[in-house]
C-alpha cells in the first residue's frame, strides 16, 4: 500500500480528499467508504484538519497516514473529545473510522490495521459504558473476589475498580481521583470530586485501606481502553461496579432500619444523581 502524496500535511490532505472523492457516483450495489456527498466531504475535511493540527501541535512530522497509529489516535481522541457530549464523540468516531476505511480502500496504508482490530468499536463501547444507561442484571455477585482478581491481574486496574465500587463513582471520576489524590482526599474524606454535568459530589468517607492504596500508589496509570479490556476478561463493564454499589448500599441501609424513601434519597445523593428516575432504575429488581 502507498502513502499520501505531498511533502506537507496540507498537500497530503488534498491528496486524501481527491482519493476519497466520489461525487455523483451511485452507491447502489457498492460497498465502499468513499465520499459521495458534500455534507460528508465537509466532515472529512474537518477530521483531516483536526488530526493535522494535533500532529503539528505535537511537532510530529511525516506522512499523515503513517502517523495514524493506535497510540497517536488514542491521544488525539482524548484531547479532541474534551467537553464533547458522548453522542458527539460517538458520531465523530464512526465518521473518522469510515474515512480511514475509505483511504485503505484507495490503497493508502493505515498502521492501525482497521480490518484486524476493534479499535473504534472498543472506543464506542467505552463511551456507552460510561453513560448512565445501565443494562439490567449487571449486578456483580462476588464483587470482592472479583476486585481481588483484578488486583492480581494488574494492580492499577484493581485500584480503579475498588474506588468505583466503594465510592459509587464512574470510571472517569475514579481515574481523576487516583491521578490527583491530594486534590480530593483529606483525612479520610473525599471532597470536591466533579461528576457528570459538572455536578460536585457531596463529601464522601473513604476507607483507610482504599485511602492508603490510592495515596501510596506507584503503578503506572492506564488508559480507558486498557481498563475496558481488563474488565472484559470477566465479562463486566466499569459501570457494573457503580450499579452493584448502589444496590449494596441501599440494601445495607434498609437492613439498618432506614426507611425505603430515606434509603433511596441517600443512595441518590451518593451517586450524585439529579433525577430520581435514574436512581429508581438502579434499584429496580427484575
Amino acid at each position: 500500500m502507498a502513502n499520501l502524496k505531498g511533502g506537507t500535511f496540507e498537500k497530503q490532505i488534498k491528496d486524501a480528499f481527491h482519493r476519497l472523492e466520489a461525487f455523483g457516483v451511485g452507491r447502489v450495489g457498492k460497498d465502499d467508504n468513499l465520499t459521495h456527498s458534500d455534507k460528508l466531504s465537509e466532515k472529512r475535511v474537518m477530521y483531516l484538519r483536526d488530526i493535522k493540527n494535533y500532529f503539528e501541535s505535537n511537532n510530529q512530522e511525516g506522512k499523515l497516514n503513517s502517523l495514524l497509529t493506535e497510540e497517536n489516535l488514542n491521544k488525539f481522541f482524548n484531547e479532541r473529545f474534551d467537553n464533547l457530549s458522548k453522542k458527539t464523540q460517538e458520531n465523530y468516531l464512526r465518521g473518522f473510522s469510515s474515512m480511514l476505511k475509505g483511504l485503505e480502500q484507495k490503497n493508502i496504508h493505515i498502521p492501525l490495521h482497521l480490518e484486524d482490530k476493534n479499535f473504534f468499536d472498543d472506543r464506542v463501547a467505552i463511551l456507552k459504558d460510561e453513560a448512565d444507561t445501565v443494562i439490567e442484571n449487571r449486578y456483580i455477585d462476588n464483587v470482592g473476589s472479583l476486585i481481588s482478581n483484578l488486583y492480581e491481574d494488574r494492580q492499577i486496574t484493581g485500584l480503579i475498580a475498588q474506588a468505583q465500587y466503594e465510592l459509587s463513582i464512574r470510571q472517569a471520576e475514579a481515574f481523576e481521583l487516583i491521578k490527583n489524590p491530594s486534590r480530593y482526599i483529606n483525612d479520610g474524606i473525599v471532597n470536591n470530586l466533579i461528576g457528570k454535568g459538572n455536578h460536585i459530589y457531596e463529601s464522601k468517607s473513604i476507607s483507610f485501606e482504599l485511602e492508603q492504596r490510592i495515596l501510596n500508589n506507584t503503578d503506572n496509570f492506564i488508559d480507558k481502553s486498557t481498563y475496558y479490556k481488563d474488565l472484559q476478561k470477566y465479562n463486566i463493564s466499569s459501570h457494573d461496579f457503580r450499579f452493584t454499589s448502589a444496590r449494596d448500599k441501599y440494601d445495607e441501609k434498609i437492613n439498618n432500619g432506614i426507611s425505603q424513601k430515606e434509603a433511596k434519597l441517600q443512595v441518590s445523593s451518593e451517586l450524585n444523581h439529579k433525577r430520581e428516575a435514574i436512581t429508581n432504575y438502579y434499584l429496580e429488581r427484575t
